[in-house]
């Protein structure tokens, strides 16, 4: 079909038979009718709608791709870009535009109601009367009319009635007759028999009677602002007449008075109490800070006035060197507990301190404050002191050399804390008490523990290089008092951790190589000490277990077998030569001890009795601390064996020990679980079976005989389908209306900034010409001088 479109339009209607002259033939009349009611109404719709499709080239236009590709369309697979495809893009498109005018529309009506809006000026105004809102609406109307006029008319007052009267204005009637204002403001009703109707007021008219009256009451206002002044400056000029008049009168009543003299008396005290002060608070109470502050400036005064003195200078204040000694202390109102730090009386273990009267005796018998340099000369310096006295020197070297008392003295207290861990030491060694410096030393170590850390680890290497030597009770004592000092549950510490393999590498020396009962006490020691490392961390530590199985039959072998070295997985000519004789006899008993001391512990005539009851109480010990490990039932199989041996000893001691261990082992055996891989349920194979339909048909949705049932699963059918339809419908316009308030937003926004933008640009300009306007005034002034 070659031509236009419009040809080819005319050419498929002719076609058609629906415009044009038909084929003639040389048939009857009959004939012809015959034919046209052939072609009914329906035909010709149909026929309509077909060159309709066909002359719409964009529904029938395919988008065309390089490889097909299909997607599901109504449960069907359709080409895309196919005509089945375009048909639901045109449906989707038509859904869109339709939400976008029902939006618009809801838009447009928001915060508004039906019906229609009364305008009318003072029609809901109860303070004005019907007369003023008629006035006031012909008023209004007449300024809206007003408007149609330009503003700047050059046209006569005259001339705008005339307008006004041509345009066809209005006028107020009551009964068919007009309605005219006198001068009195009321409203005058013209009789229906007067031919001449009233003549209506002009807006010039209107206006003026309006500004009159507003001039009317704003002269009665300031006529009454007037008369209320003049009232006020008559008051204020005789108010000096009134007060000495009322003056008058009060004198005369005093000597009419009917008061006694004893309630004038009381008037004049009230009126002399209103002169007195008034009471203040109290000095508030002070805070521990501010008590603590003024001690120590009291102690600074007190050491200036002790260095004068010393230096030879005397004044008055030489009358308060007597009571340095007492105020250094605190006398009555100090604490001797200050800064944590706590004496104990060498005489009372409770750690009660004495009364004021022999810490002041004490006190004035210690020697002048010296701060050592090594721990030669503090130990020098501490022999000539009484031992109960001596914390309370070293309390004195601290309370002097406090770093905010002078430069340098930190690093000397730094000095010293390491001083005092080594004077401990000291006294260990010496077996003297040494608790009430331990006590100090924590205290200082928390603010002093620099040179102290140096000076411990220097110790344990000094420790480790005596590995296989007799050790001193400082060693041991070293262990404990770092215990104190640092946290021992840290899982890598700088003290802590090198000493407990020093410590384990020590009970392994002891387990291979044994000299005497004492070193087998000593690693009892040890033991008990790496059992108070572990107490919060609560690792497991092997050398322990090793050490107690070795150590048991070490002190009592079994009574038959004389070879130790078989017992000991140590040599027979290791064991002479280490000459190991503290083997326990049968015949030993267990009796009560006092518990091991660290002195009792390098004697020679040392209980081996009493070790085995510290190694059963060890035992206790770790079960304990261990017993959330998975490895307790192993290690209550080598503490069951051992107390099985040492039964054969004395079974009073061990016994109960020994029959707690074995329920608490044979529990644990019930409810371990061995190992085992992943393991999952069985999982079926999925099996498909084909279902046979004897009369199967393709068309047929159900095969249930019921009918009530088939229809009701069609109906639910039905509404599953509706309503998975209305709700991807809802969520469709839901997503439509999110995509319309973010683009009105984004408008709102870009408006926003746009105006923004003018303004700063009109800014900008306007200063900029300013700017220009005001070099070039500089420049004709320059030009001028």
């Amino acid at each position: 079909m070659a031509g236009s479109q419009l040809k080819q339009l005319k050419a498929a209607l002719k076609e058609k038979g629906l415009i044009g002259q038909t084929n003639t033939s040389k048939k009857s009349k009959k004939s012809k009718t015959n034919n046209r009611n052939e072609i009914n109404r329906d035909e010709k719709l149909q026929n309509l709608n077909n060159i309709r499709t066909q002359f719409n080239k964009f529904d029938q236009k395919i988008n065309r791709s390089k490889h097909d590709v299909s997607i599901i369309h109504q449960g069907k697979f359709v080409k895309a870009g196919s005509k089945e495809h375009n048909a639901t893009s045109s449906k989707n498109g038509a859904m869109l535009r339709q939400m976008k005018m029902q939006y618009d529309l809801e838009k447009h009506q928001s915060g508004k109601t039906g019906g229609f809006l009364d305008k009318r000026f003072g029609e809901n105004d109860a303070h004005l009367s019907k007369e003023e809102k008629m006035l006031a609406r012909f008023t209004k109307e007449r300024q809206s009319n007003s408007k149609k006029r330009g503003l700047f008319s050059l046209a006569s007052d005259d001339e705008q009635q005339s307008d006004e009267d041509d345009d066809g204005g209005f006028s107020l009637t009551h009964g068919g007759a007009a309605l005219s204002l006198d001068e009195e403001e009321t409203i005058k009703y013209v009789d229906e028999d007067t031919l001449q109707p009233a003549k209506k007021k002009s807006k010039n008219e209107v206006m003026k009677e309006i500004i009159a009256k507003s001039k009317f009451y704003k002269h009665q206002r300031q006529q009454e602002f007037a008369k209320t002044q003049d009232q006020i400056e008559e008051l204020d000029d005789e108010f000096g007449d009134v007060m000495d008049d009322l003056r008058s009168v009060q004198t005369k009543g005093n000597a009419f008075s009917t008061k006694t003299p004893e309630q004038i008396e009381y008037d004049s005290k009230v009126r002399e109490l209103t002169y007195d002060r008034r009471a203040v608070p109290a000095d508030r109470t002070k805070t521990d800070e501010e008590i603590r502050k003024e001690h120590e400036e009291k102690m600074k005064k007190l050491e200036a006035d002790r260095l004068r003195r010393m230096e030879g200078f005397v004044d008055d204040r030489d009358t308060q060197g007597d009571d340095l000694d007492d105020d250094f202390w605190g006398g009555e109102d100090s604490d001797n507990e200050e800064d944590g730090f706590t004496v104990k009386d060498s005489d009372n273990e409770s750690g009660n301190e004495g009364d004021e009267d022999s810490s002041r005796s004490a006190s004035s018998k210690l020697p002048a404050v010296v701060m050592p340099f090594t721990v030669e000369e503090f130990i020098k310096e501490m022999s000539t002191i009484d031992l109960s006295k001596q914390p309370e020197y070293i309390k004195k070297i601290c309370e002097t050399y406090k770093p905010n008392l002078g430069h340098g003295n930190k690093e000397k207290m730094n000095k010293f804390v390491g001083i005092l861990f080594e004077y401990i030491l000291h006294l260990a060694d010496n077996f003297q008490d040494f608790e009430p410096f331990v006590v100090i030393l924590k205290k200082l170590a928390e603010s002093y523990n620099e040179h102290l850390v140096e000076t411990v680890r220097q110790h344990i290497d000094l420790i480790h290089n005596k590995v296989g030597q007799a050790l001193t009770p400082g060693d041991l004592v070293f262990f404990v008092v770092i215990a104190y000092l640092f946290s021992s549950s840290d899982h890598y510490h700088i003290v802590i951790t090198p000493s407990l393999i020093l410590m384990n590498e020590i009970l392994s020396n002891i387990i291979y190589h044994p000299r005497d009962l004492s070193n087998i006490a000593q690693g009892i020691f040890l033991v008990d000490v790496l059992l108070a490392y572990q107490r919060f961390a609560k690792r497991f530590d092997p050398e322990v277990i090793n050490f107690i199985e070795h150590a048991v039959f070490m002190i009592s072998p079994e009574p038959e077998k004389i070879n130790i070295s078989k017992m000991l997985s140590i040599s027979e000519t290791a064991a002479k030569n280490a000459n190991v004789q503290f083997c326990m006899n049968k015949s030993e008993k267990f009796a009560d001890q006092q518990p091991l001391s660290i002195k009792s512990l390098f004697s020679e005539d040392l209980n081996k009795s009493l070790l085995i009851i510290k190694l059963i109480s060890i035992m206790n010990k770790c079960v304990t601390l261990w017993k959330e490990k998975s490895s307790l039932i192993e290690i209550l199989d080598s503490f069951i064996s051992i107390l099985k041996h040492i039964t054969k000893y004395n079974a009073t001691v061990s016994g109960p020990l020994l029959t707690k261990f074995t329920k608490l082992h044979d529990n644990l055996v019930k409810d371990r679980k061995p190992l085992a891989l992943q393991h999952h349920r069985a999982l079926a194979i999925a099996t498909f079976a084909p279902k046979f339909e004897e009369n199967f048909n393709p068309d047929k949705k159900s095969y249930d005989l019921d009918r009530e049932r088939q229809e009701l699963s069609k109906v639910k059918y039905e509404l599953k389908k509706e309503k998975k339809a209305a709700l991807k419908d809802i969520r469709q316009e839901n997503k439509f209306l999110a995509r319309e308030q973010i683009a009105e937003k984004k408008d709102m926004y870009d408006q926003y900034h746009k105006k923004m933008a003018g303004i700063v640009n009109s800014i900008q300009s306007e200063e900029g010409a300013e700017k220009n306007q005001y070099e070039r005034e500089k420049k004709q002034r320059k030009g001028r001088r």
